[in-house]
């Protein structure tokens, strides 16, 4: 039994050696790392190559990470037996040093099961806009452990499958059991978010999804606005896109449930904020009622022990309150932006 990590890479020549590192010295290496240079412009072919990576090299495929994972992944799949491992981790993202032993571990306890990462940000530039992002996924991780580590989302950013499960994909694209064109691919192309797409795949035919505490892997957040608007506008509407595809069936069920509380959350939100402005308007004043503000307490504790493991500096900006609930209100532009594209009949597109 074998494990090839496979590095999706475009133009990372700042980054590959690291990354190429960091697999060597796991605890449980992999037996081959692969990385896929993507019509690369720099030394990132040449970089891996140096640092001991096998480097399989492609003009830069028009389907951007998911073409160019399916490239070497047929190139890749032939060689390795059923019972074989791959571990897809982006270019910029460092697992922590027992991930794929854990994570082996878990797979092999369940042969039905997914592993991927946990997000983890690395301690550098402690700005508003990085902390409120790192208590997002603090937040996630808490989420994951009352599910006994059951994660709805395979992350792009680290994920390990076993040869079976990604064949098993591929001859379900094939036959049509997965909605989409047939096609001999593990990745959909038509998708803008390929591991969401890819998660729905995976429920469909069965397969569990695991992400345990220890399969940290630090991977930088956003950090502008702009840039931050344009990942999550990708996110939400490409999450839009593959539940149409996918449509409303048991499998799908919870996530057009999580869609809808999103929306009714912001909903609940917009009455309060409409209800506090007419009492304004009509009476002069507000005053809040006494039940909010004996409960104010209990609510700034729960969001601060919510993100114990940000550290100081996390739990700070939770107590404070007021960074977290404008990130909360960027949050609701950015559905509402999705939702009003998907009307407008926008074409859905990576950036």
């Amino acid at each position: 039994m074998s494990t090839v990590a496979l590095i999706p890479a475009h133009d990372e020549a700042e980054w590959i050696e690291r990354i190429v590192a960091n697999l060597a010295q796991q605890t449980c290496p992999p037996s081959r790392v692969v990385v896929a240079a993507n019509g690369c412009s720099d030394d990132t072919a040449k970089i891996a190559a140096a640092a001991g990576a096998e480097v399989f090299e492609t003009p830069k495929d028009p389907h951007r990470k998911a073409g160019a994972l399916n490239k070497a992944l047929s190139h890749i799949l032939p060689t390795l037996a059923d019972d074989d491992f791959v571990f897809i981790q982006d270019a910029d993202t460092l697992p922590a040093p027992r991930w794929l032993e854990v994570a082996q571990q878990w797979a092999n306890r369940d042969p039905l099961a997914v592993v991927s990462g946990r997000y983890a940000s690395p301690p550098t530039g402690r700005s508003f806009l990085r902390i409120v992002q790192e208590n997002e996924f603090s937040r996630d991780g808490r989420s994951i452990d009352r599910r006994n580590n059951r994660t709805r989302i395979v992350v792009g950013t680290s994920a390990l499958f076993r040869v079976s499960i990604l064949r098993e994909i591929i001859a379900a694209r094939v036959s049509g059991r997965l909605p989409g064109p047939r096609s001999a691919d593990v990745f959909s192309v038509r998708s803008i978010t390929e591991d969401y797409e890819l998660t729905l795949a995976l429920k469909t035919l069965g397969f569990q999804t695991v992400s345990p505490a220890e399969c940290d892997a630090e991977t930088d957040v956003m950090t502008t606005v702009p840039a931050l608007w344009t990942q999550r506008i990708r996110w939400q509407r490409g999450a839009f896109t593959d539940l149409r595809t996918y449509g409303l069936n048991k499998i799908t069920f919870w996530y057009y449930g999580a869609q809808l509380l999103g929306l009714l959350g912001m909903l609940t939100v917009g009455i309060i904020i409409a209800q506090i402005t007419l009492v304004v308007l009509m009476s002069g004043r507000w005053a809040p009622a006494t039940v909010w503000l004996e409960t104010l307490p209990l609510f700034v504790a729960y969001r601060i022990l919510t993100v114990q493991r940000t550290g100081w500096k996390g739990m700070l900006v939770a107590a404070l309150m007021v960074p977290e609930t404008v990130y909360d209100f960027f949050r609701y532009g950015v559905y509402l932006t999705a939702v009003w594209s998907v009307i407008t009949r926008r074409a859905a597109r990576w950036a």
